[in-house]
């Protein structure tokens, strides 16, 4: 038989079913094994292939147990703060103590009032009059201090009541950082007024619950 015989017989002859078809690796996602091969696999890499496969769904499947568990804690957001407004400093008979009287921003426009001493009244009601003084109050003092050191009075808050006292806070920002302190309201008022840039005051809505009451002139 001559070579160009050979050549033709080989050329003729169907290709072997059997065969392992070679794939150059990263042309394709995934690969297809004949079934002779797959056959011969051992059953911890077939096991092993089947998971590969899986794998995105399981994934996400392992996430979604997460946010369960997470919802399953039932962790809750304490409830905001209410804004307050400065009403005035009054005197209430037979009291000789005056009353700052704040009100409430938004509805139900509640009013909390708060008993101070003496001193502290009148530096308040300056303090919402803007009142000039022949010499610097102690709140005026503490004003000047602030601004010279580079520090911003952020907000007042009340923050609750023991027994008949009210506590409260404040938060100073300033060159190394933000800082709450434990403060009087009627310093923390006082010196909220005094800001040449309005300062809020938030109240806790446990401390209206218990001491706010209907704001004068209103049904």
């Amino acid at each position: 038989m001559s070579d160009i015989d050979e050549v033709s017989r080989d050329l003729a002859e169907p290709e072997d079913p059997n065969a392992t078809e070679i794939v150059p690796l990263g042309t394709a996602d995934t690969q297809v094994l004949p079934a002779a091969a797959e056959d011969a696999m051992p059953e911890h890499a077939v096991a092993a292939a089947a998971d590969h496969e899986d794998g995105g769904e399981t994934a996400a499947g392992v996430v979604g147990e997460a946010e369960d568990a997470d919802d399953a804690v039932g962790f809750e957001l304490p409830p905001a703060m209410s804004q307050m407004h400065f009403v005035d400093v009054v005197m209430v008979l037979p009291s000789t103590h005056p009353v700052v009287v704040l009100q409430e921003a938004d509805f139900p426009y509640r009013e909390l009032r708060i008993p101070v001493g003496g001193p502290e009244g009148i530096a308040i009601g300056y303090a919402g009059r803007q009142l000039p003084t022949p010499r610097p109050l102690t709140h005026e003092l503490m004003t000047r201090l602030l601004e010279s050191f580079g520090l911003t009075l952020d907000v007042v808050r009340i923050t609750g009541m023991r027994g008949g006292m009210f506590t409260a806070e404040m938060t100073l920002s300033g060159p190394t950082g933000q800082r709450v302190l434990d403060c009087r309201p009627s310093d923390g008022i006082a010196l909220a007024l005094r800001q040449p840039i309005p300062v809020p005051i938030m109240a806790d809505p446990d401390v209206l619950d218990r001491a706010g009451g209907a704001a004068a002139g209103q049904n």
